[in-house]
């Protein structure tokens, strides 16, 4: 028992050094060129291209019309029926990131997708300071998870479509914390560790 307490110990350190040791979250990142997900965000960066010209042709509204478009938003997502993806045949957790569209027709999905919803609704109307982002989230037991980052004056805020309540400030998460590894804002990616 020990052991194995000492071994998940020394993984931590090795793969979550800034958790392990209680550290705040880094949640503006460094500029990567690669992370894990990067197949997974293709298909999300290739949907993006269609709305590309929109979303550089709009200056970034006022912190109170971002908020109020955020808060519609985010009660829109919440309307979608959270599910859980299924295990495939081979015992593996199967995990298909869906387009806004996807949600929208099948009326629910996962973190990834409630996320890449809000993230492209957002785009949508102009926002060019946010990211999807995916790290760890919860209370003791954390687990991975995707919501959206705002950046506004100075402030960084969680906007996680999966969750009851409302936009939380990144230092008053509540009970609930969060963790970024990656984030991504249209083609490009940052590493938070």
């Amino acid at each position: 028992m020990l052991r194995s307490l000492a071994i998940a110990f020394i993984a931590c350190l090795v793969f979550f050094p800034s958790l392990c040791r209680g550290e705040t979250p880094n949640y503006r990142g460094a500029h990567t060129f690669r992370t894990p997900y990067d197949t997974k965000y293709r298909k999300i960066e290739t949907y993006l291209i269609t709305i590309r010209e929109m979303i550089h042709g709009f200056g970034s509204p006022s912190f109170l019309t971002q908020q109020s478009r955020i808060r519609r938003y985010l009660k829109m997502a919440r309307s979608f029926k959270f599910q859980e993806e299924g295990l495939l045949s081979s015992g593996i957790q199967q995990d298909n990131w869906q387009l806004p569209e996807e949600t929208e027709r099948l009326g629910s999905g996962d973190c990834e997708d409630l996320a890449i919803w809000l993230y492209c609704q957002l785009l949508d109307e102009g926002f060019s300071n946010i990211r999807f982002t995916l790290g760890l989230a919860g209370g003791e037991n954390k687990t991975m998870h995707a919501w959206v980052t705002w950046y506004e004056k100075g402030k960084t805020y969680i906007l996680d479509p999966s969750r009851t309540g409302g936009i939380y400030r990144s230092s008053q998460s509540g009970p609930i914390t969060y963790h970024p590894y990656y984030s991504y804002y249209l083609d490009e990616k940052w590493h938070h560790r």
